[in-house]
């Protein structure tokens, strides 16, 4: 056999996300969930993330760059956006998200900020491991 099959090149690939903790097992709960009656349902979930993620990043930008920051509404943006990155199974993006919520807690701004940097950075990371996956995973 000359190479690997797409099959085993996709296993290797998450494997070596979940290695470098940019995936977790609730990741492989959603692979798992795909079945003949449902082939697009990976593709379905990354596809609503990508949507929520980049809502909740943009709603969060405009509340922490604000005057004055409504954290309580701040709180909301990232609590949803850790739920959305811990449901596909985003673990370093839902531990950014946790960072930040910290800082939220303690109001913060220029640690929100901080923290909110290294929250996109763990966005694109994820949003490229899962758009290789998407292009790797069977139609």
């Amino acid at each position: 056999m000359v190479g690997t099959t797409l099959s085993q090149q996709l296993k290797n690939y998450i494997q070596t996300m979940h290695d470098q903790g940019i995936l977790d097992h609730h990741f492989d709960h959603v692979k798992s969930l795909q079945n003949e009656e449902n082939p697009q349902f990976v593709m379905d979930v990354i596809s609503m993330f990508f949507n929520d993620a980049q809502n909740g990043i943009a709603q969060l930008n405009a509340h922490l760059n604000s005057a004055v920051v409504d954290f309580a509404k701040v709180i909301n943006f990232v609590h949803q956006l850790r739920g959305s990155s811990s449901s596909i199974g985003g673990q370093r993006m839902a531990l950014a998200c946790r960072e930040l919520r910290h800082a939220c807690d303690n109001r913060n701004k220029e640690r929100c900020l901080e923290i909110f940097e290294r929250v996109k950075q763990e966005y694109n990371t994820l949003q490229e491991c899962l758009n290789t996956i998407s292009q790797v995973m069977p139609a």
